[in-house]
């Protein structure tokens, strides 16, 4: 299966955003703005650790925002990168 996945072209950065369905480049888009995703030109995009200034990312982990690496903390999943905090599951 082919998916459309979002990559920052920052200098030496890994960061990516896969959506979790499949979408199409409009929908992408639209998707990874909410998440603090910036256009750089037509083709090319900046995440948000880099946009913010704490990037690149360097090591790829869970992150669902840049797929940087997270650490288990007592709010949840907070990324190294963007800082994303995902909730851990109410099991």
């Amino acid at each position: 299966m082919i998916r459309t996945v979002m990559s920052c072209e920052a200098g030496g950065c890994l960061a990516l955003y896969v959506p979790d369905a499949d979408a199409g480049a409009d929908v992408l888009e639209r998707a990874a703005r909410r998440l603090g995703w910036r256009r750089r030109t037509t083709y090319t995009h900046t995440c948000p650790a880099c946009a913010a200034g704490r990037g690149p990312v360097l090591e790829r982990g869970t992150c669902p925002v840049c797929a940087g690496l997270t650490a288990d903390l007592p709010d949840g999943a907070t990324c190294h990168y963007c800082q994303t905090i995902t909730p851990h599951p109410d099991n």
